[in-house]
């Protein structure tokens, strides 16, 4: 049985909490409400014998479906079979992210606008904990507790994008583009293509063993990566796209 709970930051946003085993899950919660209605549409045809088998995931974990259980494979340790879930689970949870996510209420932190007196800086990153001036190619230590991090934004003067939650899509061809947009978009932010198992990523130089994401709402779009040996321990924020500048 897969048990979690929601909890609610000092700052008063709210949380997924799945604990041991399945913690991995808890990036589910960082999909977008689209991607979340697709999964649910698919988990629904499932489960009444629609379709055979579906898979789906984020960033490093993918659950692989059937009817009755779903396989939760780790794809960053050689796609490992961290174990079984019922898929009647599933669809419970992503039902619950689903609320999540359309009700979590977006935290406004105002951020002074001295912070920005440097010509190089080009806002604020908040970690969860913690305010830093943050500029494009920004290097820096994540919070241990992965509830914490999952707050994080980035402000300029009153606008923020929460990076972690805000319409988030991997930078490759696994699942989110296909080969050509994802060139497309590698040659409009100055980005390098590779090759692995026949899956495309973008990246950059010195950090090419890593996969990048990008983060998107009306104002601004982030690229990104989240770092660590098993699991997300520190961030390289490779740029930040002001969209009402470009």
């Amino acid at each position: 049985m897969l048990e979690y709970e929601f909890f609610k930051s000092e700052i008063g946003t709210t949380y997924l909490n799945i604990k041991g085993k399945w913690e991995g899950l808890n990036e589910l919660s960082s999909c977008s409400i689209d991607y979340i209605e697709e999964i649910l549409d698919n988990l629904t045809k499932i489960l009444k014998d629609g379709i055979r088998e579906y898979d789906f995931g984020f960033e490093i974990y993918s659950v692989e479906c059937t009817k009755e259980v779903s396989k939760v494979i780790d794809t960053f340790d050689g796609w490992k079979e961290i174990g079984e879930i019922a898929t009647s689970d599933i669809y419970k949870l992503m039902l619950d992210i689903r609320e999540l996510v359309k009700n979590n209420s977006v935290i406004s932190k105002k951020v002074e606008t001295s912070t920005f007196n440097s010509d190089k800086v080009i806002g604020s990153f908040f970690d969860g904990e913690e305010l830093y001036p943050v500029k494009d190619g920004y290097f820096n230590w994540l919070p241990s507790d992965n509830s914490v991090w999952r707050n994080s934004f980035i402000q300029i003067y009153d606008k923020s994008i929460y990076i972690i939650q805000e319409n988030v899509k991997v930078l490759s061809t696994f699942r989110f583009y296909e080969k050509e947009e994802l060139e497309i978009t590698a040659k409009k932010y100055n980005l390098k293509i590779k090759e692995e198992n026949n899956v495309f990523y973008a990246f950059c130089e010195p950090h090419s063993m890593e996969q990048f994401q990008i983060s998107e709402n009306d104002e601004f779009a982030v690229i990104y990566s989240l770092q660590g040996s098993r699991a997300p321990e520190s961030i390289f924020i490779y740029k930040i796209i002001n969209k009402q500048t470009i």
